[in-house]
C-alpha cells in the first residue's frame, strides 16, 4: 500500500512538471520552438530603386533575375522572378508586387486585378534564394478598346517591403530545400502543367503553408515565366520532408524547359489567411 502511494505521488510530481513545462501543449514543443520573431527591423526600397532592399549591417534581399511570356492571343502573361537575401539575416515575410508594361512604360495589366500580382515569400534565410511567380491578364479594356491585346516590353516584381530578423535570431529559422520530384518529372498535358515539389526540412514541427513558387526557364537557363500554386495539403511544410502537386492551368509556356523548374516551398509561423488580396493583403 505505501509503494502503491509513493508511485502515486511520482506520477503526480511527473505530472505537475511537465505542466510547468507545457502548459496546454504537446509534449514535444517545449524543445521545439517556433522561430523568434522578435527585434524585428521593417524596411523598403530606398529611392527609386525597387529590386532591393538593404539589411540593417550590411547585404540585402535583391530580385536578381526576372523574365516574362507573354501568351499569344490570351492576354495573359506569364512572369516569374528568383529573390535572393545576401545579408546575414533573416529576410522574413518579403513582399512584391508583379507588373507588366507596354515599351512607353505604360502599365498593361487590368487595373482591377492589380493587387492579384501581390505575394509575399516568409522566410529567405541568409545565402538563400526563393522563386515566385504568377500568370497575370492583360488590360482587357484596352482590347475591348482596339480588338488587339497589349504587346508587353518589360515585366518585372517590385519589392514593396520585408521584416529584417535580429542576426541573435537567425539560427531558430528553418531551412527548407524544395526541389522538382525526381521520382515524378513534370508533366504537359491536356491543356495544363503539372509539377511535383520534394522539399527536404530540419524544422522540428510543422508550420503554415503559404503556398508554393514555381519559376520557369528555358534550355539556356534563362527565367522565361513563372507561376504561383495555392498548396492545401495538411502535410506541406511537414517536419522532416514533404511532397506536393501543383497545376498551372495552362499551355506550356514555349520557351520552357520543364527539367529546369525552379521551385520554393513557403512556410510559415501561420498558414494563409485566405483573405482577399489587397493594399495590405497578399495573395498568399
Amino acid at each position: 500500500m505505501l509503494l502503491a502511494g509513493a508511485l502515486v505521488v511520482v506520477l503526480l510530481m511527473a505530472a505537475g512538471l511537465w505542466w510547468v513545462l507545457r502548459p496546454g501543449e504537446d509534449p514535444e514543443t517545449a524543445a521545439c520552438p517556433y522561430p523568434v520573431v522578435s527585434g524585428v527591423t521593417s524596411a523598403r526600397p530606398s529611392g527609386d530603386n525597387r529590386a532591393t532592399i538593404a539589411a540593417p549591417s550590411s547585404g540585402a534581399v535583391t530580385v536578381t533575375e526576372t523574365g516574362f511570356t507573354q501568351i499569344t492571343n490570351q492576354g495573359e502573361v506569364s512572369i516569374g522572378a528568383v529573390v535572393e537575401n545576401t545579408s546575414s539575416q533573416v529576410a522574413y515575410q518579403t513582399r512584391g508586387i508583379f507588373g507588366a508594361f507596354e515599351a512607353d512604360g505604360s502599365y498593361a495589366l487590368g487595373e482591377a486585378e492589380r493587387f492579384n500580382y501581390f505575394f509575399e515569400i516568409p522566410i529567405i534565410r541568409p545565402g538563400e534564394r526563393a522563386v515566385i511567380g504568377t500568370y497575370a491578364f492583360l488590360d482587357r479594356a484596352s482590347f475591348n478598346r482596339t480588338g488587339n491585346w497589349i504587346h508587353v516590353a518589360q515585366a518585372s516584381l517590385q519589392l514593396v517591403q520585408t521584416q529584417w530578423i535580429s542576426a541573435a535570431d537567425t539560427g531558430t529559422f528553418p531551412a527548407i530545400i524544395a526541389r522538382l520530384n525526381t521520382e515524378k518529372p513534370p508533366l504537359a498535358q491536356d491543356g495544363r502543367v503539372t509539377i511535383y515539389l520534394a522539399a527536404d526540412s530540419d524544422v522540428c514541427r510543422k508550420l503554415g503553408s503559404r503556398g508554393m513558387g514555381i519559376v520557369f526557364r528555358d534550355a539556356g537557363g534563362a527565367v522565361v515565366g513563372g507561376s504561383y500554386y495555392p498548396v492545401r495539403d495538411p502535410e506541406f511544410c511537414a517536419s522532416g520532408g514533404f511532397t506536393a502537386t501543383a497545376q498551372v492551368f495552362d499551355s506550356k509556356l514555349p520557351d520552357a524547359d520543364l527539367a529546369r523548374t525552379d521551385l520554393s516551398a513557403y512556410c510559415d509561423l501561420t498558414p494563409s489567411s485566405d483573405l482577399p488580396p489587397g493594399p495590405t493583403q497578399p495573395v498568399n
